[in-house]
């Protein structure tokens, strides 16, 4: 009978992962949902899938993007194939991009002209259609400018700057395992709880990491049973390139229950997700995990080893300590809950969610103001009390806006580009603004219950 009840389990389980692969694969949508974004991107098909995930939204990108199985930059497509093992940056970036548009990727991780000149080599054909992308890198834009200015200062920096990086993150993450461990000796709740806040900073730190060519610092952050590889489609290739558009995976991986964009939604989601929103952030890590599973059995894939990272803490909690098993893992579990908690806390309301800030469906500026680099600035806002410490910028997303327009460059080097990024905002007329971390946890809520767009582009001085 057991072996027929498991039989039966066995069947019900290929039945829903097949079911869920068809959903998967299913390219039909509702166009008039292409509305809801005022920059006019499309609206991406597995946007709404409950399992939404970076590879969803890849694969949106692969319908939409016009690449024909091929990466498109600008106008062009170009076949890497032969290249992929041979990328600096490591073999991920482009296995991952193939079949969709790469421009804004291409365009700022690399500082330097010399990968523009290698394209030619690899050129098969003009692209059929438009870029789903509004926007440019003009030559002589803003964004380009400021990277030939902010190239040439790199120069000039000592290679030493990024040490600080890697010495606060390599203490902040053996911190974080003497603390689980104390914690666990000491049967302490509130160990616990810093335990777990000392793993979100580390995690913050290690993001500077997966940004940049591959190292084995970016696999700190998995120690939060969230993935590096994930998070570098969800945050650096989404997130970072098309920040708080309909494109932006950030945003709706916290959907419907914390809703950012000014649509129309319901009085519960605008006022009680001020109540619930500390819920949903104690799941996040959890979540990351679970989906990361459901996904590799969807697709037919190996689950990943490095989903068994966060557990060689809790080993090390049973090791080195006299305590049960079960009260070990009910420990580490407060942990990640409380570090899931702190890093939600930090994210949302690190520099993006404020009623002043663009967000996909307020006015935007007009087409030919679209830089890319411009819409960067419009679309973040830093904390001047965050900037002013290193450790904070490294451990709370400081210097934002900075990491926003040059992602692979480590945060030891931001703090010494502003007069270069500050004379290029004169020049074209830009205003960079800052605020301050209280601000912005007030202007947090205020976006969540804001469902009218601002009427007027940013940079627009409002008659008074």
């Amino acid at each position: 009978m057991n072996g027929l009840h498991i039989e039966h389990l066995t069947s019900i389980v290929q039945n829903e992962i097949s079911s869920l692969k068809q959903l998967y694969q299913q390219k039909q949508y509702d166009k008039s949902l292409d509305k809801l974004s005022s920059l006019g991107i499309k609206y991406p098909k597995f946007r709404d899938h409950p399992l939404h995930n970076g590879h969803m939204w890849l694969e949106s990108k692969r319908i939409d993007d016009g690449a024909e199985g091929l990466w498109r930059i600008h106008d062009q497509l170009y076949d890497f194939s032969d290249f992929v093992h041979d990328h600096p940056g490591g073999k991920d970036w482009l296995r991952l991009t193939k079949g969709t548009d790469i421009t804004e990727a291409f365009e700022s991780h690399h500082i330097s002209a010399v990968p523009s000149t290698l394209l030619p080599q690899y050129l098969v054909r003009d692209a059929k259609v438009p870029r789903n992308s509004p926007f440019t890198f003009n030559e002589n834009g803003f964004y380009n400018l400021l990277k030939r200015k902010i190239y040439e200062k790199l120069k000039t920096l000592p290679k030493t700057s990024s040490d600080r990086s890697k010495h606060i993150t390599d203490f902040l993450l053996i911190s974080y395992i003497g603390f689980a461990i104390l914690a666990a000796y000491f049967r302490s709740f509130a160990i616990g709880g810093v335990a777990g806040i000392v793993l979100a900073l580390t995690a913050i730190a290690a993001h500077n990491f997966f940004h940049q060519r591959d190292n084995f610092r970016m696999y700190y952050f998995d120690f939060t049973m969230m993935r590096h590889k994930e998070w570098r489609i969800s945050h650096a290739l989404s997130h970072h390139l098309y920040t708080n558009t309909v494109y932006d995976l950030e945003i709706s991986a916290l959907e419907p229950f914390l809703q950012y964009l000014p649509t129309e939604k319901s009085l519960i989601f605008r006022f009680a997700s001020w109540i619930y929103s500390p819920i949903v952030y104690a799941f996040v890590y959890i979540a990351f995990y679970l989906k990361a599973i459901i996904q590799s059995l969807i697709l037919g894939e190996k689950i990943p080893l490095s989903l068994l990272l966060p557990f060689t803490v809790l080993g090390a909690m049973i090791a080195f300590t006299n305590e049960s098993v079960i009260f070990c893992t009910i420990m580490f579990f407060w942990i990640i809950i409380t570090s899931s908690i702190y890093f939600g806390i930090v994210g949302v309301n690190a520099a993006h969610h404020h009623p002043d800030i663009f967000h996909d469906g307020d006015t935007p500026r007009p087409k030919d103001q679209m830089d890319w680099g411009i819409f960067q600035i419009d679309a973040v806002r830093d904390r001047k009390d965050i900037n002013s410490s290193y450790f904070l910028v490294l451990t709370n997303f400081g210097d934002h806006t900075l990491h926003h327009l040059f992602p692979t460059i480590d945060h030891g080097y931001l703090q010494y580009l502003y007069p270069e990024f500050f004379e290029t905002c004169q020049e074209f007329g830009i205003r960079y603004e800052t605020t301050t971390q209280l601000e912005l946890v007030k202007g947090q809520y205020r976006q969540l219950a804001k469902h009218k767009p601002n009427p007027f582009p940013p940079g627009h001085i409002q008659p008074t």
